[in-house]
């Protein structure tokens, strides 16, 4: 508990440290957790970090309902449209480029395919956070928050279905139906308990008026939705981003949740993210070294081409992106290359589930991030000031 609490003081002053410098609180709280890790003065040790397993779920957990939160049907129904092929221009053409170069550098199927979802996924909190921090308006900050809802849904869906495939597949079954009897079970069961833990969040929301009793069962709730899928061997990100977008949907009282979840997200993910950056090896970083590089240019590459691809298409296709200006189809990758929280969890996730190189896979993301938090909010700071939205 001394530890915890140190490593999330600490944390809080990495955080307001970065921002001294004009850097995403994110990029200080992983530093100071690089710091904090067994690679330099070794306070985290790794088995704190194999014990803290229960904080990564809860923090996770609050990640799926948040981004559930930004997916309102109404606002796609009426919008998709317009974005669609820049979303599955950057989106397919940033796992593509990916994935091929990853693959035929580390020779290992499981790693590439993983290093490919996660680079389609940006980072939804260092977005609202520049956009907020900018007070900034307009056509383009619609269109880019949920664009990066939409990476996170497509990242979260696409690595529990691979997760499942490369499960079996590195378990040695090898008949299909089997292979597909297995992804039905596992991705029904995720629907079945997000459907119920939706449900019940929103009866919670309609007939508790009492805000503190309402938010201590909400808690309990996220509790839940983590605990069930993990006793059942089922994705929990898939079940609370489920509940999340029921949540949004389904009942007008949905703000009352999302205000409770923000009372206590803050903490939690100060120290998921300090204790994120604790498991970045220094001593992995020269093996891995080129893979980062080279995971780093291909994302930057894929978001900033495949949003200029769906936009070459959009002039194929009467009626498509008709409400989205030049300008905003320009630099729209250069705003998404932001990449965080859910990048991290999911690659803590993977090297669980997946037998994977030791420490690779979330080396490189780390990593990843470090840079992509530092020269991500300078490029999302041009992509604003092009489309003249501050």
């Amino acid at each position: 508990m001394l530890l915890l609490g140190l490593v999330t003081a600490l944390g809080v002053m990495g955080g307001q440290i970065a921002r001294l410098f004009k850097f995403p609180s994110v990029t200080g709280y992983i530093i100071t957790g690089l710091f904090l890790g067994p690679s330099l003065l070794g306070l985290v040790t790794d088995p704190v970090l194999d014990d803290i397993t229960p904080i990564t779920d809860f923090a996770l957990g609050l990640i799926g309902f948040s981004l559930g939160s930004e997916l309102k049907w109404r606002f796609f129904r009426e919008n998709w449209e317009n974005f669609s092929l820049l979303f599955l221009g950057e989106s397919l053409l940033t796992f593509l480029l990916v994935f091929l170069p990853t693959l035929l550098f580390s020779r290992n199927l499981a790693l590439a395919i993983m290093l490919g979802i996660l680079a389609t996924a940006s980072a939804p909190a260092s977005v609202l956070s520049t956009l907020g921090e900018k007070n900034a308006r307009g056509t383009f900050p619609r269109i880019l928050t949920s664009m990066v809802a939409l990476d996170s849904l497509f990242c979260i869906i696409i690595f529990s279905v691979m997760t499942i495939l490369l499960k079996v597949y590195y378990f040695g079954v090898g008949q299909n139906p089997v292979i597909w009897q297995y992804l039905g079970y596992e991705l029904g069961l995720a629907l079945l308990v997000g459907f119920l833990m939706g449900s019940t969040s929103i009866w919670i929301l309609n007939n508790v008026d009492q805000e503190r009793r309402r938010q201590v069962l909400l808690v309990a709730i996220i509790l839940i939705s983590v605990g069930i899928p993990r006793q059942l061997n089922i994705s929990y990100l898939l079940v609370t981003l489920i509940a999340g977008i029921m949540i949004v949907n389904l009942t007008p009282h949905y703000r009352k949740f999302f205000h409770s979840l923000h009372s206590i997200d803050t903490p939690v993910l100060v120290l998921f993210l300090t204790l994120a950056g604790a498991r970045l090896e220094l001593a992995a970083l020269p093996q891995v070294g080129l893979l980062g590089l080279i995971y780093i240019a291909a994302r930057m590459l894929g978001k900033i081409l495949g949003s200029q691809l769906g936009a070459s298409a959009c002039r194929y296709l009467p009626g498509s992106c008709a409400r989205i200006d030049p300008a905003t189809r320009r630099y729209l990758g250069l705003a998404l290359t932001p990449q965080a929280g859910v990048a991290v969890g999911l690659a803590l996730l993977a090297e669980q589930e997946l037998p994977l190189p030791d420490d690779v896979l979330v080396t490189v993301i780390l990593g990843a991030i470090i840079f992509f938090q530092i020269i991500g909010p300078f490029l999302l700071d041009i992509a604003l000031r092009k489309t003249d939205s501050i």
